[in-house]
């Protein structure tokens, strides 16, 4: 299978946006966890403390902004010139 350019650009932009999504999903569950709630054993998520749930929020509303964005650059852009 041959990939081409735009298919190359492509994944590249999805992986390291997915990538970047899960660290930063990643630094606000660890840094907004709830003490009161902490499970040693795995079993159970960690709880987030309200103010991590809208910085969640607002991590998930960054993350569809960027590929809205993306999308539209690589909808404009011209792979066929080279």
């Amino acid at each position: 299978m041959e990939i081409d350019r735009k298919f190359a650009v492509e994944l590249g932009i999805s992986t390291a946006s997915v990538v970047l999504f899960v660290g930063a999903a990643y630094v606000v569950s660890s840094n907004y966890a709830d003490p009161g709630n902490a499970t040693g054993n795995g079993s159970a998520a960690p709880v987030l403390q309200p103010d991590g749930g809208l910085v969640m929020v607002g991590v998930v509303g960054l993350f569809v902004l960027i590929m809205a964005v993306a999308g539209l650059i690589l909808y404009r852009a011209n792979f066929d010139e080279e």
